[in-house]
């Protein structure tokens, strides 16, 4: 029972990053994915709080923010690791840090 609930539940979540991700500018995307492929050559990592700090917040829900980040992580076969936003704004909430996978 457990495994089907889980099942559901991630369905769900990724019916609800396609379906923000489908009313979210491409341009807004694109520049998400430009400055995450950026920070990963040159830094080896990114966050979505230090791109959207280049790029800004998406002109229509902050949820796509968190779609785009997981859509370009999963195309890219991205692995994160766990810590604390540094922007004072976020409370020091728990946030992903992406690299590749493949090191």
């Amino acid at each position: 029972m457990h495994s089907a609930q889980l099942e559901i539940g991630e369905w769900l979540r990724d019916q609800g990053l396609q379906q923000v991700l489908q009313h979210t500018p491409e341009s807004w995307v694109d520049a998400f994915e430009g400055r995450a492929c950026y920070l990963l050559f040159a830094h080896g990592s990114f966050t979505a709080e230090e791109v959207v700090a280049f790029i800004g917040p998406p002109p229509n829900h902050l949820n796509a923010i968190g779609a785009a980040c997981r859509a370009f992580a999963k195309r890219n076969h991205l692995v994160g690791s766990y810590e604390k936003a540094t922007n004072p704004s976020a409370h020091a909430r728990v946030i992903v840090r992406w690299k590749e996978g493949r090191q």
